[in-house]
């Protein structure tokens, strides 16, 4: 389909809305923060429109509900030095308006990437930080039907997907009462201490990303042979991903492959959710033959993986074994990487993360959609707002292995493809 024709654009800087005190000037890295990257992380909400506020009225609220988080997450409108901290210095986030000819649901029923992307400022989903850039880019977006969708792409450096979920939540409360009370505790580089860790940007590669939509129910028929208990929907979804992405991924013979999951350690540390920053771990399972393909064998690989990573956080006595402990997968896996000749496939959940909670003061959104990934051999785990699906995004380097991997899926499960995807009926407008 033809790209929807931009109405118009504008943008401005929203800054805080009340100064960085002088002794929060400096916001030092955590060495979790140095090992990311400074790519964005890009999400967009799509909420239906609302007959009891205008768009422009909701545009307003935006822009003065951002500016009040900014002030609580003020390293979140400072400029990055280098790969040892944020200069606090109240530099503000970049923030586009947009309008476009068209109703909302033309730009939910797409597949062409470049059409999905609009409702994000251009060239930002996954691209890293370029010098004019601000750690936070926002966009608002307004459809002829009376829709909106408000984008946020924020740079993983200043923090993981836990961060980002606080700060949309914590800002749609400031959005829905002034008042609002946030308190953000930014103390990760006391925990983790920053090292000398070189920044390393990954590659954005040609790929192609498919969403593929699982229900409950096969999820749970699928996981009945498999020797974990009450195995959950991710452990049962990550493996077949797996399962089906080695096969593709090889045509004659098979190929030792790893799959790597990465784990919010707040929880298991544990940390509040309201303490920002890349507080990341992983645990991977590596697959050395065919028979070590078998997906209960696969299944209880996952669930013995992550309960080693929990037990060896328990154990940890202070700082500096919860830095050893949290390395301990990265360096095996480099070990790993560097000895043998693996194909790497890495898994992201974000099931846990309530989304569709987002809240601005006018419902939940209708949809919450992640710009499409530029890393092959990635996949990431949503929930539907329904909670009676999960939402698989997948993301491989062309269309030959993206076929294969559906024809391997297709042999093992329902589910379904992007064009059957069933949207809720309030997005349509």
């Amino acid at each position: 389909m033809a790209a929807p024709a931009l109405v118009s654009l504008s943008k401005k800087i929203i800054k805080p809305f009340s100064p960085t005190p002088f002794s929060e000037r400096v916001y030092k890295f955590s060495f979790l923060d140095q090992f990311n990257s400074t790519q964005y992380v890009p999400l967009v909400f799509f909420y239906p429109k609302n007959k009891g506020i205008e768009p422009s009225d909701m545009c307003k609220v935006i822009e003065n509900s951002l500016s009040k988080a900014l002030a609580a997450y003020y390293p979140f409108a400072g400029t990055l030095k280098d790969n040892v901290c944020v200069e606090c210095n109240d530099n503000g986030a970049d923030f586009f308006k947009a309008r476009f000819d068209c109703p909302m649901s033309e730009i939910l029923k797409s597949h062409d990437r470049d059409v999905k992307e609009i409702v994000f400022p251009k060239d930002m989903p996954w691209n890293v930080i370029a010098p004019n850039r601000k750690l936070l880019t926002v966009q608002f977006n307004q459809f002829d039907c009376g829709g909106i969708a408000v984008s946020a792409c924020m740079s993983h450096k200043i923090g993981d997907m836990c961060t980002f979920n606080k700060f949309l939540h914590d800002w749609a409360a400031i959005a829905r009462d002034s008042n609002e009370n946030v308190s953000p505790q930014f103390i990760g580089s006391s925990i983790f201490p920053p090292t000398n860790e070189p920044l390393t940007e990954p590659l954005r590669e040609q790929c192609v990303t498919k969403r593929l939509l699982f229900s409950n129910h096969t999820l749970r028929s699928l996981a009945t042979d498999s020797e974990v208990k009450n195995p959950t929907r991710v452990e049962t979804l990550t493996a077949l991903l797996y399962k089906c992405a080695m096969k593709a991924n090889y045509s004659s013979s098979f190929k030792s492959s790893i799959l790597f999951q990465t784990i919010n350690l707040r929880p298991i540390i544990p940390l509040p959710d309201n303490t920002p920053g890349n507080l990341s771990s992983s645990f991977f399972v590596p697959t050395y033959n065919e028979e070590e393909m078998k997906l209960s064998r696969l299944i209880s690989q996952l669930r013995k993986e992550k309960e080693e990573l929990f037990a060896n956080f328990r154990k940890c006595k202070g700082n500096e074994d919860l830095v050893s402990a949290t390395m301990g997968p990265f360096q095996q896996i480099r070990k790993l990487l560097k000895e043998g000749d693996f194909q790497l496939f890495r898994c992201s959940s974000l099931v846990n993360y309530p989304l569709y909670d987002v809240d601005f003061g006018w419902g939940s959104p209708g949809k919450v959609i992640m710009a499409d990934f530029l890393s092959r051999n990635f996949f990431t785990l949503l929930e539907d707002k329904t909670g009676e699906h999960l939402v698989a995004q997948v993301c491989f380097d062309n269309e030959i292995t993206m076929s294969a991997f559906v024809r391997e899926m297709e042999q093992l499960i329902e589910f379904e493809l992007p064009s059957q995807e069933i949207y809720e009926t309030q997005a349509r407008c």
